[in-house]
């Protein structure tokens, strides 16, 4: 009796995976993962999980960001896209979401909006921010 809940279990687990599988490349048909802020760290990451389930939009100021990114994606399967993009200007998001609904297969469908930007590093203590440096950190973040 064991053995053959064995393999009534094997065989579930099988079909389970099979089904998964299948419902992971629907979902890359039907649904987008918009990642601002790709570079070589936590946007590139989160980018990468998502596309294992999902095709994604990359949004960086640089091409340079995501152009290596948006190749690997492709390359193994996923389905990725590069954008440039300013995500502290309103008018550069709003047409970087113009040209996103013009990519084949994308039907305004999303199932992320990761805000991974991080505006302009400046290496120095907080108490010693210039008011412009704080302020272009605040509204990029905030």
């Amino acid at each position: 009796m064991s053995s053959i809940s064995l393999t009534a279990k094997k065989r579930l687990t099988s079909e389970l995976h099979r089904l998964t599988l299948d419902d992971s490349k629907m979902a890359s048909q039907k649904l987008w993962a918009v990642v601002a802020g790709v570079g070589p760290g936590t946007g590139a990451s989160v980018a990468r999980r998502f596309a294992k389930n999902y095709a994604v939009a990359l949004l960086a100021r640089s091409p340079a960001n995501y152009e290596d990114l948006v190749k690997e994606i492709n390359s193994t399967g996923g389905r990725a896209i590069g954008i440039s993009t300013d995500c502290a200007d309103k008018a550069s998001v709003n047409a970087a979401f113009d040209q996103l609904k013009k990519e084949d297969g994308f039907n305004g469908n999303l199932a992320a909006a990761v805000y991974n930007v991080g505006g302009t590093f400046i290496r120095k203590p907080f108490l010693e921010l210039t008011d412009e440096e704080f302020e272009v950190g605040w509204k990029t973040n905030g």
